[in-house]
């Protein structure tokens, strides 16, 4: 794999479904931000997500990024106005998932406290 770790995928995950028995959760969010996902929005989320022990991973159309990496979410290109996948999966997954969105749905992404 190359140093990006964005990748592109032929299989767009299915959106909003799952359960910890059959899978990965997902959540298709909207991004009102009207700058789209920037460094600041990609530093809370990425710190956020490593917070918890789950895999988090953010879909852009097909392509892909490791939530717990800002390098790989600023990478990924989310423009204002367009709508993501969050998947995460694990243990911890259903914890991650509120405040995860919380941070990807905000309209400002400024607030600091994590």
């Amino acid at each position: 794999m190359t140093a990006n770790r964005t990748s592109t995928m032929t299989n767009w995950p299915p959106t909003a479904t799952g359960d910890r028995a059959n899978g990965p959760l997902r959540r298709t969010i909207r991004i009102v931000n009207p700058l789209g996902v920037h460094p600041r929005v990609a530093d809370r989320f990425s710190r956020t997500a490593r917070l918890y022990q789950c895999d988090v991973t953010v879909w852009n159309g097909e392509n892909k990024a490791d939530g717990k990496s800002i390098m790989d979410l600023i990478v990924l290109m989310v423009m204002p106005d367009s709508d993501v996948v969050l998947e995460v999966s694990g243990d911890d997954a259903a914890d991650a998932l509120e405040p995860l969105t919380d941070i990807l749905a905000a309209s400002d992404g400024e607030d600091y406290t994590i």
